[in-house]
């Protein structure tokens, strides 16, 4: 859905229409989730804005419903305005995709977030601490595991991080080696 970085779905119609047609196809490919992004100029910033979205999500919600598609909400905005969202589309299809990172530069409390969502308002977390390897920023991922463990949060966590060295392969193995540690003392 990278075509919402032009397509703004907080103000273009077409950006609802992509996002419209991007649900019979997940289907067809087995995806679970499609990532909704909300960032530079698409990001959102006003309440009408959220609401906008909000409304537009309600339309196409249905399809995501029947198709077994969630739409996921990934952007800066708090936790309580993403569930301002997601109420406003009255569909158990739209959930919050939660960025640690995202949410830590934008100097929300994390821990308080992800308790305060819960498992059944998350469909799927990024790990980040970008442009750092996990557990080496400001990011205490041990406390983000035991939190996403203590609401029973059982989805889908992707790394979503920069590669400092350059070398992706030995990066990410890092990163995975540091994260699958803390998971591992759970």
């Amino acid at each position: 859905m990278n075509i919402l970085h032009r397509n703004y779905l907080k103000s273009d119609s077409l950006g609802q229409r992509w996002v419209g047609d991007s649900i019979p196809i997940a289907k067809a490919l087995g995806v679970k989730v499609v990532l909704l992004p909300f960032f530079g100029k698409g990001a959102l910033l006003t309440t009408a804005e959220m609401d906008y979205v909000g409304d537009a999500l309600r339309e196409i919600a249905p399809a995501a419903e029947r198709a077994g598609v969630i739409l996921g909400l990934e952007d800066t905005i708090s936790a309580r305005d993403n569930v301002r969202i997601v109420e406003r589309t009255k569909s158990p299809a739209v959930l919050v995709y939660y960025d640690v990172g995202n949410s830590t530069l934008a100097g929300f409390d994390i821990i308080e977030e992800i308790r305060w969502l819960g498992r059944d308002r998350i469909c799927e977390v990024h790990l980040k601490d970008n442009p750092h390897f996990l557990g080496q920023g400001k990011i205490d991922f041990t406390a983000v595991v035991a939190t996403l463990a203590d609401i029973g949060f059982s989805r889908w966590a992707q790394l979503e991080t920069d590669s400092p060295t350059g070398s992706v392969e030995n990066d990410m193995g890092a990163n995975l080696k540091y994260i699958r540690g803390i998971i591992a003392r759970r």
